[in-house]
């Protein structure tokens, strides 16, 4: 019975997640000028710069960033804004960032998640070539 009852709630949980993205699109969710989401950018970049790439540059901030088109898929209940700003590196540079906030995909369907792509800094091409996946 308790194993029914912790299903039921779960399958319950996920659903109204599914349909919150849709229900609070739009309002609840950061803009591309939301300091939320560009120190989670410049915090994720200096991790795998530390972590991974070793390449002793570190981004200090991000400046003028200006949002795309807002958009849903028909196929699927996750919205996404796509948007860009300049990454301003200790190395003097400042190349293009791309990135697009996705909303309902935070911890079991609830809140956001940012997914980002530097210019000229993705060398395994994760974002495809020059960031493709990431731009509008």
């Amino acid at each position: 019975m308790t194993k029914f009852v912790l299903a039921s709630a779960f399958a319950l949980i996920l659903s109204a997640s599914l349909h919150s993205v849709e229900a609070f699109a739009y309002s609840s969710y950061p803009s591309c000028g939301d300091s939320k989401v560009l120190n989670k950018i410049s915090k994720r970049f200096n991790q795998a710069e530390n972590d991974t790439w070793y390449r002793g540059i570190h981004m200090d901030s991000i400046s003028r960033p200006h949002g795309h088109d807002r958009t849903g898929f028909e196929d699927s209940p996750i919205y996404r804004q796509y948007c860009h700003a300049y990454a301003n590196l200790s190395n003097g540079k400042s190349p293009k960032v791309y990135y697009l906030i996705e909303e309902g995909m935070g911890l079991a369907g609830f809140g956001w998640n940012v997914e980002f792509c530097v210019t000229g800094l993705d060398p395994w091409r994760v974002y495809d070539g020059y960031c493709r996946t990431v731009r509008p």
